[in-house]
């Protein structure tokens, strides 16, 4: 009895280690593994990128578990575009 039991526990090692071979080592994740952007206003993301002391307060905010905010970027950057008008830019974020 000892020794059928030992080649059942054999057999199901051996079927679990084919599974994750036919699958070739790939991980598949269902869902989303990030959440996307909290929709925040154009003029707001520029007066974070203009005055780093309010992007810095934005980020001791938290953001909720529905978005990423502020508290979810690592920088924020204002890119100046030649012959723009004063006030306007390309505003880069950089998330987690």
């Amino acid at each position: 009895m000892k020794k059928m039991i030992g080649v059942l526990i054999a057999v199901a090692c051996l079927q679990a280690n084919v599974a994750s071979a036919d699958n070739g080592g790939r991980i598949d994740v269902s869902g989303q593994i990030a959440k996307s952007p909290c929709a925040i206003p154009a003029s707001t993301l520029l007066a974070y990128a203009s005055q780093p002391r309010l992007y810095q307060a934005a980020r001791l905010q938290a953001s909720g578990p529905s978005c990423s905010g502020m508290d979810n970027t690592r920088s924020l950057t204002l890119s100046q575009v030649p012959g723009a008008t004063a006030g306007t830019g390309i505003v880069n974020i950089v998330y987690n």
